[in-house]
């Protein structure tokens, strides 16, 4: 995923040697992404799996 806002847009996926490039229909670059090694089976994003919790409700004293 690019971004939740870009929902539902056409892009372009572009594979250079160990470079991925995703750009809109302009040729503007929304992401970039260089392969992983061999043998890399797994690349994480640094966030933790599943869905962001749900913001707290602000207190009925607030």
């Amino acid at each position: 995923m690019v971004d939740g806002q870009r929902a539902g847009e056409e892009v372009l996926v572009v594979q250079d040697g160990d470079k991925i490039l995703i750009t809109d229909l302009q040729g503007t670059i929304l992401i970039e992404h260089t392969r992983p090694a061999p043998g890399i089976s797994y690349v994480g994003n640094g966030r933790p799996r599943g869905r962001r919790p749900k913001t707290p409700q602000p207190s009925p004293m607030s």
